[in-house]
C-alpha cells in the first residue's frame, strides 16, 4: 500500500478489538508478540493496552505511537504487520481502527478491513445516506404519535438513528458494499455500477416510502 501524504509529527494508531471469549489467551499471546515486534520497528515510540472492564467495556484498546506518519505507514505496509494481522483475524470478533492521521480514521459505523484501501469520502457519504435514510424514516413513523418538546424529540430520534446505523443498517450496508468501498480508482466499472446500484436502491426506497401514509 502506498501512502501519498506524510507528516513528521508523531502519529497515534488506536485499535479496538472485541475478542472471542474462547480465544482470549491466544489474543494475549498475540499482544505480547506484536509488542515485541513493534518495539524493534524503526520509528516506534510507545504502546498501551487497555483491557476490558467488567460491567463496562467488553473490548481491548491498543494505542500505538510512531514518530511520524511515514513510520506508521511503513509499519502498516511491513511484512511483520502483515503476519500479525493475519493471526489477529482468527482471534477477534470485531476490529476497528482510529488515528490522528486522517488516512487511518474510520467512521464510527464503517469498519473496513484494516488492510483495505481507504474509502474516498464521497463513497462513505453515499453509503451513510443509504444506511441512514431507511433508519430515519422508520424511526420517524415510530415516533409520529410521541408528544414531547422538539429538543427532546430531536435527541431521541438522533439516539435511535445513530444506534440503528451503528448496529443494524450500517453493518448491513457495509457488508453489501464492501468491495465497492475498497475498489481502487482503476476499477471504474465496479465504482460506476456500485454507485448506480446504491442510487437505484435509494430511489426504490423513496418510491416505497411515498406509499406509506403519514399524518
Amino acid at each position: 500500500m502506498t501512502h501519498a501524504v506524510e507528516t513528521s509529527q508523531p502519529e497515534t494508531l488506536v485499535a479496538v478489538h472485541k475478542v472471542d471469549a474462547s480465544k482470549v489467551e491466544a489474543y494475549k499471546k498475540w499482544l505480547v508478540d506484536s509488542g515485541q515486534i513493534e518495539e524493534e520497528f524503526s520509528g516506534f515510540l510507545s504502546r498501551e493496552v487497555i483491557e476490558p472492564v467488567a460491567g463496562g467495556q467488553d473490548f481491548y484498546t491498543l494505542v500505538v505511537r510512531f514518530d511520524s506518519s511515514a513510520s506508521l505507514g511503513r509499519w502498516l505496509d511491513s511484512s511483520q504487520w502483515g503476519g500479525l494481522h493475519a493471526r489477529l483475524q482468527n482471534l477477534v470478533a470485531q476490529a476497528d481502527r482510529y488515528g490522528t492521521d486522517e488516512r487511518y480514521l474510520t467512521p464510527f459505523w464503517y469498519r473496513p478491513d484494516p488492510q483495505a484501501v481507504p474509502a474516498p469520502t464521497w463513497k462513505i457519504w453515499l453509503s451513510t445516506v443509504a444506511a441512514l435514510y431507511p433508519s430515519i424514516f422508520i424511526i420517524s413513523l415510530l415516533l409520529e404519535n410521541v408528544t414531547v418538546p422538539f429538543a427532546a424529540m430531536l435527541l431521541l430520534s438522533n439516539l435511535l438513528a445513530v444506534a440503528s446505523v451503528s448496529w443494524i443498517t450500517g453493518p448491513a450496508v457495509r457488508r453489501i458494499v464492501k468491495s465497492w468501498m475498497a475498489a481502487p480508482t482503476s476499477q471504474v466499472r465496479l465504482t460506476v455500477l456500485g454507485t448506480l446500484a446504491i442510487l437505484a436502491t435509494l430511489g426504490l426506497l423513496l418510491a416505497v416510502f411515498l406509499q406509506v401514509p403519514v399524518s
